[in-house]
């Protein structure tokens, strides 16, 4: 009769570590939400003979989930023609998006959303080829992204220092804007 408390003790025990392993791994926040993903996002760049690569990866996909449009834009000072440059997204199948021109620089836009069970615009790559003129240290590389539905960028400024999104007002949106020669892969 005295062994029998065992049989009562230790499913008890059991019941316990099952219980308070289950509120730690609750407890622990693995989420990242989209104003969150600004501090996230890995940029790397390498440049030769002015051909700039610029590749972008999400550590996860935000909790509010993906779906808008991304635009990189590329500042520079330049007096020479520019040829827009391409993003790849590297989904099945591959996607490419042509930059577009502006004063300052390219502007690049793409996607970010799910499509047939994979996440786009969350990893790519951009390809712009830079005048000769242009200092690698003085070409900004800026990200905007947005998070809902909206009308397309005024596609004017790569800096995205006041960006209007058509007549939409409030757009939810970040910008965060990086020196070229900081993600150059040493």
């Amino acid at each position: 009769m005295k062994r029998h408390w065992i049989v009562f003790i230790l499913p008890a025990i059991l019941m316990v570590f099952i219980t308070v392993g289950g509120f730690i791994y609750l407890s622990q926040d693995d989420t990242l939400s989209n104003e969150e993903l600004q501090q996230e996002i890995a940029f790397t760049a390498s440049i030769h003979q002015q051909i700039t690569t610029i590749e972008w990866i999400w550590p996860q996909l935000p909790t509010e989930g993906i779906y808008g449009t991304d635009y990189i834009g590329l500042s520079f000072e330049t007096e020479s023609y520019v040829e827009p440059g391409q993003v790849t997204l590297p989904v099945e199948p591959e996607q490419t998006y042509d930059g577009f021109v502006v004063e300052n620089g390219v502007i690049f836009s793409f996607p970010t959303e799910m499509q047939e069970h994979q996440s786009v615009g969350t990893r790519g790559q951009l390809i712009q080829a830079l005048p000769s003129e242009v200092e690698i240290e003085d070409v900004q590389v800026t990200l905007l992204h947005t998070w809902t539905n909206h009308e397309d960028l005024v596609l004017e400024d790569a800096t995205f220092a006041d960006p209007q999104f058509g007549q939409a007002k409030n757009v939810q949106h970040w910008v965060k804007t990086y020196l070229l020669e900081d993600l150059l892969e040493n």
